[in-house]
Parts: structure tokens; sequence; C-alpha cells
């Protein structure tokens, strides 16, 4: 068992998994190796902090209203018999959900109009986030599985990062003017999650992580060998910046 394959076994926040041969040896180890065992605790401590620095999301105040008024309006009601208090809860329901979509087809439609800025790098990951666009894609919570689709399809090799507390659900190709890039989809503590993986500019290690803020989202961004990597999402910029270092320890192990 060698140190790579040892840290990705015991990789922090992967949740609970099964004592197999190779995870039992992975532990012992580990156990044996300081390098390791000092790793994994650095990973440890940054998972810690990323979940501190990252607020759980809440419902808007007026869902909440709304909801409380209907539990009280139910909990009052006098003279009506059960199946009228259900017809009303279901009308209530669907009131509500006809908001919701609305609401979500305003905000789509008013994002849709926006012109294209391909000016740059940034610009292209940024106008993709707020698009959304949904090509042809892999829906998957497997790594592996992703890492082969992504490779059957891009020049260069994409590793996927694991962050903590965290689920994968997928990737899809990124075409930004004559070059394509990687999308790896997550969701974080309730919030959607892009790491981007694009070429360019040509350069050596650039691992300076720069945040900028764009049309609602923050993007932490850095590069790596000819590669431009994003992690972008609307989490604070505190906690974003630890989720690109997250990934670049991993790329590094």
């Amino acid at each position: 068992m060698d140190c790579g394959r040892a840290r990705r076994l015991l990789w922090p926040d992967t949740g609970p998994r099964e004592a197999t041969t190779e995870v039992v040896a992975a532990r012992e180890h580990a156990a044996g190796c300081e390098s390791c065992s000092r790793f994994l605790d650095d990973m440890r401590r940054l998972s810690h902090r990323i979940g501190q620095a990252a607020p759980r999301p809440t419902a808007p105040a007026e869902v909440r209203n709304r909801l409380f008024q209907a539990v009280a309006r139910a909990r009052t009601a006098s003279g009506e018999t059960a199946r009228a208090a259900r017809w009303r809860q279901m009308a209530t329901g669907g009131i509500a959900a006809l908001l919701v979509i609305g609401l979500s087809l305003l905000g789509y439609l008013s994002l849709s109009n926006r012109s294209p800025n391909g000016s740059d790098t940034l610009g292209a990951i940024v106008e993709d986030r707020l698009r959304s666009q949904k090509g042809a894609g892999l829906a998957s919570s497997d790594s592996l599985q992703v890492t082969r689709w992504l490779a059957e399809r891009l020049p260069f090799a994409v590793q996927i990062p694991i962050f903590p507390e965290s689920r994968l659900t997928g990737a899809r190709l990124l075409i930004a003017g004559r070059r394509s890039g990687a999308v790896v989809e997550y969701v974080v503590q309730g919030r959607d999650l892009a790491y981007y993986i694009v070429p360019g500019p040509e350069g050596g290690l650039q691992r300076d992580i720069r945040l900028a803020s764009r049309e609602g989202y923050r993007v932490a961004s850095w590069q790596d060998a000819g590669l431009t990597h994003a992690v972008v999402g609307t989490l604070p910029g505190p906690a974003l910046i630890e989720l690109a270092r997250y990934c670049i320890h991993q790329m590094m192990a």
C-alpha cells in the first residue's frame, strides 16, 4: 500500500466506508507512516474550518411566515370535515408551488437575456454558471465513473476532487470559444458548487488563489501547468478559498 492510495482511501468526509481489505491495509499504513498521518490530520482540520466558515442555508423569512400561518390555520380550523381540510391544504401547496415555479422562470429569463462575455476565461466560466448549460453530461456520484467519462472526451486528465460535506452530482463539458473544458458539479451544504478546468493560459505552476465576484457568484481560481482551475459558487469568499486549497492539496497528493 503506497502513500497516495492510502490517502485516497482514507480521505476525510467521504462518509461511512466498508472495512474492506484495502481500507484496513490503508489504516495500517497510515498508523505507521508519519507523513500520511500528518497529512490526514491536516485535511481533517481544513475540513472542520470549511464547515465552520460556510453557513447552512435557511429558508427565506417570507416562506417561513407562510408555512407558520398555514400551520396555525390548520390547528384553529373548526367545523370543517377532514376532507375539506385536505382539499384546502392541497390548494395552498399548489399555489405555493406555482409561486416558486414562476419566480424561478423569471429568474431564468432575466439571466438568459444577459449578453455573453467571452473576453477572458473567468468571464466564460461565470457566463456558463449563469446560463447553467445542460449539454450532454453525466449524472453520477461515482468519481471513478466521472473521471473515465471525462477522459474519453478531453485531451487532458481531470482529477475529481472530494470536498468536505459535499455530494458529487456529475460532470459535463464546457465549450468556451475553441477550447473544451470540464465542469464537475457538487452540492455542498445544500448549495450548488462547480469545479471548472479549462485550458490556458500557457505557463507553469501558479497556485496563488485569486478570489473574484461576478454576477452574484464568487470565483476562486488558480493556474497549474497550462490549465485554469476555478471553484465557483455562492458560498462566502473564505469558504470558497478553503475549498480551492483543499482541491490543490488533493492534486498534490
